[in-house]
């Protein structure tokens, strides 16, 4: 079966604390298969004062800056929060997969409260998805870590994105006056798009959510 291209955004993240921290490998961070390639959600330990410090909740983000040639990249890589506090102050670990992403078994970074990423996951894994509306709160387990995750939209697999007000899984051209699917240039427009309906098939490839506590 096609993967679910799982969009998790935090509505409690606002502002976030950052922090330079420094990142490295380490042979106590589990590797959870897939996770370089964005099908897993990556570990990272930390200890409970930085975690405190950042005013994180269950993840955590990475970020650096590398110059190549005349351009400057940045590298994000997004992880669940492990508590660990053999891990000193300001540190974090991570896993030899995720340091062969960023290029380094050691280096400086910011670090702070993610406030959206995304994880490619089979759909046979997440069965509960399926039959799914925009509004409904479903419970999925990705990579182990179990989530709450409302469905605010999606889009299939040509790109036609999800309406909450078109009741199904079917695709069908309407008659729009408002996103998604037609955003109008002047007041009264209205304009036929193909659009599909608010439920999850296995034509959707991405799927939009936000975490619920």
């Amino acid at each position: 079966m096609p993967d679910f291209k799982i969009v998790i955004s935090d509505p409690q993240t606002k502002e976030p604390n950052t922090a330079k921290v420094k990142v490295k490998v380490s042979d106590t961070v589990q590797v959870n298969q897939g996770e370089k390639d964005g099908k897993a959600i990556p570990s990272a330990k930390l200890n409970e004062k930085t975690k405190q410090d950042l005013g994180l909740d269950q993840f955590v983000t990475v970020e650096i800056e590398k110059q190549e040639g005349d351009k400057k990249l940045r590298i994000k890589g997004h992880f669940k929060v492990e508590v660990d506090n053999s891990v000193p102050q300001n540190e974090i670990w991570i896993s030899q997969q995720m340091g062969e992403k960023f290029g380094a078994n050691e280096f400086e970074a910011i670090a702070y409260r993610t406030k959206a990423f995304q994880v490619s996951v089979d759909q046979s894994k997440v069965p509960s998805l399926i039959g799914a509306k925009i509004g409904d709160v479903v419970d999925v387990n990705i990579s182990g870590v179990p989530l709450k995750l409302k469905i605010t939209g999606g889009s299939d697999n040509s790109g036609f994105p999800m309406r909450f007000d078109f009741q199904g899984g079917a695709k069908r051209r309407l008659l729009l006056s408002s996103p998604p699917g037609f955003y109008p240039t002047e007041d009264g427009m209205r304009k036929k798009k193909t659009v599909r309906g608010n439920m999850i098939t296995a034509e959707i490839v991405q799927i939009n959510t936000i975490l619920v506590r």
